[in-house]
């Protein structure tokens, strides 16, 4: 227990910036001393306080027994539940020749006497023994701290091993998926493929922004949206004219919560790009995800050709986009709406923060 309590102290004691585990690095040390160093540093405390009873014997005149109380603390602390003993005896030896009368004798005549230097000498006993289970306890306690902390490490590297692999199956699988779209002759069937494969990527897009914090998987939407548009504008852009803004907060979310969140703005990106802008037309695209009270808002606003108010039911109920639509809001226990006005259309995704 003394070397594993004195390695889990040589990593914590120098970064806690707390006195008390750099003591009690000292404490571990002194107590590995060989039993008869033990016993001889003992002996100096001891005497030590002595010849300062000695010196100030006319300030603790009475109290012959104050000063070795300390020299039995420190060398309970110091050492071991021995040197704490043989602190005692010693000191009430001290304390019986040199200031309780007669002096230069063990003998005791006097029956109060004899009462103080008993009860001097069962409270330094327990005085030692308390020290020393005090201190077991604390080696006890920084060893469990080792194991919590070993086993914590270890689940950290176990997490981010699995989402390294799946992050990495998921991107075998988008290219699988891109690889069979040019196999396809068929438009529509070509469409679905890389649609399927941007909702892979988006996945992809989450695990490679994970966290740790509290022990959750989290991520960072500030950073995770902001990659995320950026291949999206280079996806689906291209030379198009058309501007993309993109303003996010930098507020951390659960992977539950990350996922729904990046599969909407993907879909609400690809729409847009797709439908706001035809045949090459110039126009600007703004995202913006922030927090307002207690709910988070994404809005994908554009100036492009707009909707129609009637088109509105349309396009939240027919195709599986929209079915994805609905299902992430619903999942994320927020709404849907669709804002329009002048040029373009803004979608709105409101849910709990």
């Amino acid at each position: 227990m003394l070397h594993s309590s004195l390695a889990v102290l040589d990593q914590v004691a120098p970064e806690s910036g707390s006195r008390t585990p750099v003591l009690f690095h000292y404490t571990l040390l002194t107590r590995g001393w060989p039993t008869g160093v033990r016993y001889l540093a003992t002996l100096l405390i001891v005497s030590t306080m002595l010849a300062l009873g000695l010196a100030l014997d006319e300030h603790f005149h009475g109290f012959p027994f104050l000063l070795f109380s300390f020299a039995i603390l420190i060398s309970s602390a110091l050492f071991d539940r021995g040197s704490g003993a043989f602190s005692v005896l010693l000191s009430a030896f001290f304390a019986k020749w040199f200031f309780i009368a007669p002096t230069g004798t063990i003998r005791v005549e006097n029956t109060g006497d004899l009462i103080a230097l008993s009860c001097f000498t069962a409270i330094g006993l327990a005085t030692a023994a308390v020290v020393e289970a005090l201190h077991r306890v604390a080696s006890d306690l920084i060893e469990a701290n080792q194991k919590l902390t070993a086993s914590e490490n270890e689940k950290d590297l176990l997490l981010e091993e699995a989402t390294h692999r799946f992050r990495n199956e998921l991107t075998m699988l988008g290219a699988m998926l891109r690889l069979q779209e040019r196999t396809l002759g068929s438009p529509a069937e070509g469409a679905a493929l890389r649609s399927a494969a941007d909702r892979v990527h988006v996945l992809g897009r989450v695990h490679e922004r994970l966290q740790g914090a509290n022990h959750r998987p989290v991520v960072n939407m500030g950073e995770f949206l902001s990659a995320l548009c950026d291949d999206l504008r280079s996806a689906r852009i291209g030379l198009r004219p058309i501007s993309l803004k993109v303003h996010v907060e930098p507020h951390v979310l659960s992977q539950k919560r990350a996922v729904p969140v990046g599969l909407l703005l993907n879909e609400l990106l690809t729409n847009t790009f797709k439908y706001a802008f035809p045949d090459d037309r110039k126009g600007a695209v703004a995202v913006h995800f922030l927090k307002s009270e207690e709910t988070f808002v994404l809005k994908v606003r554009d100036d492009g050709v707009g909707m129609s108010p009637p088109s509105k039911d349309d396009y939240r109920d027919t195709g599986f986009g929209q079915r994805l639509l609905r299902s992430m809001v619903a999942q994320l226990e927020g709404s849907l709406e669709f804002e329009h006005g002048g040029m373009g259309t803004a979608a709105v995704v409101r849910f709990p923060a």
